[in-house]
């Protein structure tokens, strides 16, 4: 009878755990100008991190420019958002590497309004805009593309 008492006691303490899931992607990509290294994203239940990368212009060409964009957009769901941007501004500016820098923001909630997953994520990508006197580009790093079901061990 104590037995039994002490499995019903104990059996009440096993309350039903969500899953939290927290996600870390380290991105790397190219355009036809442009190397992206060490460009990360952070997904937890609380936050949206990105940031820390870093920008080569291919071959160790020296740009000058007066302008220099980027944009990064995350498409959640099918919904493009932009999540990150950084630019300068100045005549005859060497942008043979630029730093990301980073941003955090809460975290992005889906249409039942419970923070993203991984597997709601469509494609990341970067847009690098620059200007100069001879120069004037628009590219697209590609960072990160949804696997098929059958490529991924994510639900």
């Amino acid at each position: 009878m104590l037995f039994l008492l002490l499995v019903v006691l104990l059996s009440g303490c096993n309350s039903i755990k969500k899953s939290v899931s927290n996600y870390y992607l380290s991105l790397m990509g190219e355009s036809q100008t442009w190397n992206l290294t060490g460009y990360e994203v952070v997904i937890t239940p609380e936050s949206f991190k990105a940031g820390n990368g870093t920008l080569h212009v291919k071959n160790g060409n020296k740009s000058i420019v007066d302008f220099f964009y980027f944009e990064t957009h995350v498409v959640i769901n099918d919904k493009d958002l932009v999540v990150h941007t950084g630019g300068v501004s100045s005549t005859g500016m060497d942008i043979e590497e630029e730093l990301t820098g980073a941003i955090e923001s809460g975290a992005y909630l889906n249409e039942d309004g419970t923070p993203i997953t991984l597997n709601e994520i469509n494609n990341i990508y970067m847009i690098v805009d620059w200007r100069g006197k001879s120069e004037s580009a628009k590219e697209r790093i590609d960072l990160y593309i949804k696997p098929n079901k059958e490529q991924t061990f994510l639900d």
